[in-house]
């Protein structure tokens, strides 16, 4: 049983994916299946079929990934738009484990005291292997078992992260057992990979049809309304009312960006590397490679540190260069060319322009006043007192760019978690502080037939120019089955003035000239045999009749070559793709309530 689990687990799975943050809640001693311990009237994340998440259990979420973020970036903050996508991110592994842990619980998926000291001694976890090294920085086997054989050794923690890996591990035994890959699948996969083809066809290209002849009658119309209701489909939207408070710079921090950019120049002046302050201290994407940015020219850096850089020597340090948006420092390496066809190999520390800590503490408490007065009075009331300006939005579809704002997924999940006249608290996009009203909620609709007749009318023509050229190619392909002669492709296109193209050698996973690759023309190509004229085949815009004039042999001997690593890459396309449905029926059938724009 252990031996076919640790074979299975070299299989990769998207599922496995979630093991990681199953891992923490395990450490942590979060409980996922009762919802941790509520305390009354606290909060909630959300729900997911009943089971609580709790703040608390969210932040920890939220901080682990922010923290390998933070591992794997040069930044040292986290830019707002990605701790967005960390908050989303952080949901949706909760999520995630949470119906994991429940299908396992479903399925009766346990683990017994003899499959845990079996994997241990085995399977080594990651974490622990890291702390069994030799010399030469190899995993020390015999180190490992003297330790786990060592009865002063405490392992209780390592057991309960292996009783958390183990039902996992079984959960994908269990899917993968439900794939299965016939060797008539391995074949097709080989000949669409392998059987080179050859043809000729004709092709009858839709947009050349004319369906002026044409009017779709009234009850054509509302037919196509009704059956595809879904196409016109207005996804629910949601306003609001804010107040922006932008996080500008002030004078103040301009002259401590000035004080900084002159010291980190004193100390460069006073024998540190020019490199290492750069690595320290940049925030320009050179900062990784000691501020080196190559060689530069006009347009790629502003015009005051091109004239910098114009008045050093090779090895000199620039003043501080003061810009719009901060400040450089530049050392120059080298310069090539003259005039404007100047480029100068330069080194460079570059900070950023922006509101520092006292600026921004100072606006923070504007916006919370603002807010608790808003909570208290309303929004319309709040902003008179303040003397600010309120702004509307547009109606805005969630996870959509906001009219006049942009894209602010934490203003947006706020919207559409709150019921019109709700008041937000101070929510912000790293650029201002926002204060927010929900304006209006407007429900999913379907629009109204009279906005939407053109539309359905310019479909209608489409599928009627796709009738007539799939009449024209039917006729063509009848007169040559009905000629007891045998009329060949060609003369018959020649007979009705059409035009034969032929091809080159190809498969059914490669392009036929402007065909796509793997369309309904190579596939119908494979399904002939050599002199055979198909019947009329739909493509993407147009119809094809097509005689193949040669198909390659089938080759046993590379077939039974490739069939292992054929079958290998399909039993993997197809595990994904049962993973993927077995997800997405769960979450489906599931109540997942998210209440975060509610209360983050």
């Amino acid at each position: 049983m252990m031996k076919q689990m640790r074979e299975n687990t070299k299989v990769i799975l998207w599922v496995v994916v979630i093991a990681f943050v199953i891992t923490i809640f395990a450490v942590w001693g979060l409980d996922l299946q009762t919802g941790g311990n509520v305390q009354q009237g606290q909060s909630l994340v959300g729900r997911v079929n009943g089971v609580a998440v709790t703040p608390q259990t969210y932040q920890s979420v939220y901080n682990q990934i922010s923290q390998q973020y933070r591992a794997e970036s040069t930044q040292d903050q986290i830019p707002p738009v990605q701790q967005e996508m960390i908050h989303d991110q952080a949901w949706e592994s909760i999520v995630t484990n949470i119906l994991t842990e429940q299908e396992i619980e479903k399925l009766r998926i346990g683990v017994t005291d003899e499959e845990v000291l079996t994997y241990l001694r085995s399977s080594p976890p990651p974490e622990v292997r890291s702390y069994f090294v030799d010399d030469a920085g190899n995993f020390d086997f015999a180190a490992y078992q003297a330790a786990l054989n060592n009865p002063e050794a405490d392992w209780t923690a390592v057991e309960a992260l292996v009783r958390q890996r183990i039902p996992l591990i079984k959960l994908n035994q269990y899917l993968m057992s439900q794939v299965h890959v016939s060797t008539e699948e391995i074949r097709r996969e080989f000949e669409e990979e392998s059987i080179r083809l050859l043809a000729r066809y004709v092709a009858f290209p839709v947009a050349n049809e004319d369906p002026s002849g044409y009017t779709p009658s009234e009850e054509q119309i509302a037919s196509y309304y009704e059956a595809h209701a879904d196409e016109f489909a207005v996804a629910a939207k949601a306003s609001l009312r804010y107040v922006r408070i932008p996080l500008e710079p002030t004078g103040r921090d301009r002259a401590d960006l000035a004080y900084t950019i002159r010291d980190l120049r004193d100390q460069i002046v006073g024998g540190e590397s020019f490199e290492t302050v750069a690595e320290t201290y940049s925030e320009a994407f050179t900062a990784r490679v000691g501020g080196d940015a190559g060689f530069v020219r006009a347009g790629q850096r502003p015009p005051e540190v091109l004239a910098a850089a114009a008045a050093l020597a090779p090895g000199q340090v620039s003043e501080p260069v003061l810009t719009d948006a901060g400040a450089y420092l530049v050392q120059l390496v080298e310069t090539r060319g003259k005039g404007d066809e100047a480029e100068y190999h330069i080194r460079e520390i570059q900070l950023d322009l922006s509101a520092g800590v006292l600026t921004t503490d100072s606006l923070s408490a504007v916006a919370q006043d603002l807010q608790r007065r808003a909570a208290e009075a309303g929004m319309a009331a709040a902003v008179a007192e303040f003397g600010l300006t309120v702004s509307t939005t547009a109606p805005f579809v969630a996870g959509f760019p906001i009219p006049g704002v942009g894209l602010a997924p934490q203003l947006s999940r706020f919207a559409f978690a709150n019921e019109p006249g709700t008041v937000s608290g101070v929510l912000g996009d790293g650029s201002a502080y926002y204060v927010c009203e929900v304006a209006e909620r407007l429900p999913t609709t379907v629009e109204p037939l009279d906005d939407v007749r053109e539309d359905i009318v310019a479909s209608l023509l489409a599928e009627r120019r796709r009738e007539m050229a799939h009449r024209k190619a039917e006729a063509f392909h009848r007169t040559l089955s009905a000629s007891s002669r045998g009329v060949s492709l060609a003369s018959a296109a020649q007979q009705y003035q059409y035009t034969v193209v032929p091809t080159d050698t190809f498969t059914v996973r490669g392009r036929v000239g402007s065909i796509r690759a793997s369309s309904p023309f190579q596939y119908a190509a494979l399904a002939l045999e050599a002199g055979a004229v198909s019947p009329p085949i739909d493509g993407d815009d147009e119809v094809y009749v097509i005689e193949l004039l040669f198909k390659g042999t089938f080759d046993a001997a590379r077939f039974q070559e490739q069939a292992p690593t054929i079958r290998e890459r399909v039993y993997q396309r197809k595990v994904q793709q049962y993973v993927a449905w077995w997800y997405e029926a769960i979450r489906e059938g599931s109540k997942i309530e998210d209440f975060r724009g509610a209360v983050l």
